[in-house]
């Protein structure tokens, strides 16, 4: 019998976010990450976006672990609920199991997951397969890359990672354990593409405390920083400044209060003792030069800087001219739009502000020669790029394939999700044709029951309005006995609206006592037909096309 391997992408390829990936050895599936994506904003009212996991539902007897490399909600976000589904063990670092508890907190989500806690350099035993951990340097702490043994030699994933030689232990890449494993036999080589089109190594680019420090030494005020909750390295720098330079600390929000209890005690950071202040604290005499950090995840982080330059957030956090805002949050992809807006409302307080660039401080991704050294230290068989748009993956490819290594069109994959790659003893056989992906939308407790119809809906809502029009009619008498009445939202001032409004009531009121007549009132296709005409009246009038409700009542 043929050893089989299948490499594919249930989300991940092709965009940003929701990254989960399935390396299936004969009959076990082994599952690489299980993140989610914030939406764009048009997609009204959805709050994360997940892989579509049918295959894995169909296929739950065979599922014999997770992966999850690190603790980033597009890594692991959608953990808390697809394991409920496909319940299996869950291999991680004890930092990320926290977090990803932290995440089934945040979305409501009672779940009991099946840890089983790993760190770089642990080999163990998965249904018969080995399974290696290595150590990656990324902007949380305990990064993990995983190697699954197929027999034909290691699939390898790295997760997000860069090369930092100076990186503090529980961040820093094993180069010496990917040594050893270029050593084993790579069959086939999995890494991140999403920064691989900038030259040079991430390192020290990424570092924050060159570019923050003068602010430090020189802010005569208080300093204000904003980053994404889970960026734990930034946050420590900010820490390590504020110990340096004796500023006390306040963790605006409670998550991030929560997180650092965590962090600090397995030694991610430390704080000095009487550095942190409450919120009660903060304007008392002595404290006119603390540093305070407000973090968030996604929109929720802007929507906090927002209420802080507006005045609205709290009487302990007023703005004022001295203070100096540190934005070290670079915007994410779906939230330009609010973000460019909510930074101009932060320029508008009349604080000193520093927004960060991503040129002057790079996110914690691989650039190209990050990318090239991995190449070189394991020596994959066949390399397929992951994590990123088209773009990302086809520069990944032809970084692989200028290197004059071997690597080539026959050895060398860019696929999209869905896509299956089959080896068979080790030798590459193709593409295998697609299974069914897709996304599901999770807008507040719902899971996928958010559809284009309801978009559609929501999206008419916030465009065109709404108009609710009530009667309340005796069918036996055949007449109104209440109403018509008109309520219109979004759509026109009503002081403007007199004319209009008296069209549509004539004309509502026409079509419920003809249907009376006629006993039609009770059908959907005659709502249907009142929907249409007042439609049409509203779009002659306004050029708007409004949601219309009519509410008949019958006594």
């Amino acid at each position: 019998m043929k050893n089989q391997v299948k490499i594919f992408a249930l989300g991940g390829l092709d965009e940003n976010g929701k990254n989960m990936y399935v390396v299936e050895v004969n009959d076990d599936i082994f599952v690489l990450e299980a993140g989610i994506r914030y939406p764009e904003s048009a997609l009204s009212g959805v709050d994360i976006i997940m892989p579509d996991v049918g295959y894995l539902i169909k296929n739950k007897h065979r599922v014999k672990a997770y992966f999850i490399s690190h603790g980033h909600d597009d890594i692991m976000g959608a953990l808390p609920y697809v394991i409920r589904d496909v319940p299996a063990p869950i291999y991680t670092s004890r930092i990320t199991s926290f977090l990803i508890e932290d995440a089934a907190h945040r979305f409501d989500r009672n779940i009991k997951f099946d840890f089983r806690l790993v760190k770089g350099n642990d080999e163990i035993e998965i249904s018969g397969h080995k399974v290696l951990f290595f150590s990656t340097t990324h902007s949380v702490g305990e990064s993990l890359g995983i190697a699954i043994d197929t027999g034909n030699g290691y699939v390898v994933y790295t997760g997000d990672f860069i090369i930092d030689y100076g990186a503090l232990p529980q961040y820093r890449t094993d180069v010496t354990a990917l040594a050893k494993l270029g050593e084993r036999n790579v069959l086939c080589l999995l890494t991140e593409s999403i920064a691989c089109d900038i030259p040079g190594h991430t390192s020290p680019g990424h570092k924050l405390t060159p570019v923050v420090e003068p602010v430090f030494a020189d802010a005569k005020g208080r300093i204000i920083t904003s980053f994404y909750t889970q960026n734990l390295f930034g946050i420590r720098e900010v820490i390590d400044l504020a110990a340096k330079y004796k500023r006390k600390l306040l963790i605006y929000d409670e998550e991030l209060r929560r997180i650092l209890h965590l962090v600090t005690r397995f030694g991610l950071l430390s704080i000095p003792p009487g550095m942190m202040l409450t919120h009660e604290e903060l304007n008392r005499p002595g404290n006119e030069d603390a540093v305070i950090i407000v973090t968030g995840l996604g929109e929720n982080l802007f929507r906090s800087l927002e209420r802080i330059a507006g005045g609205d957030a709290e009487k302990h956090l007023v703005v004022q001219p001295t203070d100096t805002f540190i934005i070290a949050s670079p915007t994410i992809p779906g939230l330009e739009v609010m973000a460019t807006k909510v930074i101009d409302e932060v320029y508008k307080t009349g604080a000193s502000v520093l927004n960060i660039k991503r040129r002057q401080v790079v996110s914690m991704h691989a650039h190209g020669e990050d990318i090239k050294m991995i190449l070189t230290l394991l020596r994959p068989k066949y390399f397929m790029p992951v994590k990123g748009e088209y773009r990302h993956l086809l520069t990944n490819a032809q970084i692989a394939v200028g290197m004059q290594q071997g690597f080539n069109h026959t050895n060398t994959f860019v696929y999209d999700n869905g896509m299956i790659t089959l080896f068979e003893d080790g030798v590459y056989k193709g593409y295998q044709g697609s299974i069914d992906v897709g996304e599901i939308m999770v807008d507040g407790l719902g899971v996928g029951d958010v559809g284009n119809l309801v978009l559609n809906d929501r999206q008419k809502l916030a465009d065109n309005g709404v108009i609710i029009l009530g009667v309340t009619v005796d069918t036996q008498a055949k007449k109104i006995v209440a109403g018509p009445d008109v309520q219109m939202r979004g759509l026109v001032y009503l002081k403007d609206a007199d004319k209009l409004l008296k069209d549509v009531i004539t004309t509502f009121e026409s079509m419920v006592l003809d249907s009376m007549e006629k006993g039609e009132l009770g059908r959907e296709d005659v709502k249907g037909k009142m929907r249409d005409k007042l439609a049409f009246i509203i779009r002659r009038a306004t050029g708007k096309d409004p949601i219309i409700m009519p509410m008949i009542v019958e006594v």
